[in-house]
């Protein structure tokens, strides 16, 4: 007996180790849940970030034409309110047709037609598969001359549309701008 009570018992016994393994697990488990949905957030945070710099670029682009034109023209219109603008650049003559569609901002440039279905270059300003680009051109006229003077509000409505994480809705965003004609006092082509 005396010789046993000296000797200490060393290691774990089996149900020692199977809670520390069930607890080792749930705590890895958990972190590797908050991993990955740390990495979905910030793949969508990145591809909204990456929308909206696109977009505001798009803007800028559709402002500066439609501050260096001398003519614009709307289409698809309901009201005052349109999806597509065609203006004629008064330096080079261009021709640009911005329109929205397949929940994209596009545009086409051309050097000659008077409208839209004219011009054949098409590119895409702003848009991807998951986030929804909508919006509308607002085209105010003034009073002095119907074709060369205008003011235009542009409405963009970002969506980011995945799938719904428990009660969270989709991420929605309203980025507007607004811009009017200079009057050169030339003529409309």
């Amino acid at each position: 007996m005396a010789k046993n009570k000296n000797r200490t018992n060393k290691g774990f016994t089996m149900i020692e180790i199977a809670i520390s393994s069930a607890i080792l697990t749930v705590v890895f488990g958990g972190m590797t849940v908050f991993g990955v949905q740390l990495i979905k957030n910030n793949n969508r945070v990145q591809v909204i970030k990456n929308t909206v710099e696109n977009v505001s670029y798009a803007i800028e682009f559709i402002n500066k034409a439609v501050r260096t034109s001398n003519n614009i023209k709307e289409g698809d219109c309901n009201g005052d309110v349109c999806k597509e603008l065609f203006v004629i650049d008064n330096y080079t003559d261009d021709r640009y047709c911005f329109y929205f569609d397949d929940s994209k901002i596009k545009r086409k440039i051309g050097s000659s037609g008077n409208s839209c279905s004219e011009i054949a270059d098409e590119s895409v300003l702003a848009g991807n598969s998951k986030v929804k680009v909508e919006g509308t051109f607002s085209v105010k006229k003034t009073d002095r001359d119907e074709d060369q003077r205008g003011f235009i509000r542009t409405n963009i409505k970002l969506t980011y549309e995945v799938e719904k994480i428990d009660d969270f809705a989709d991420d929605e965003m309203i980025i507007q701008s607004s811009v009017s004609l200079r009057d050169y006092g030339f003529n409309s082509p």
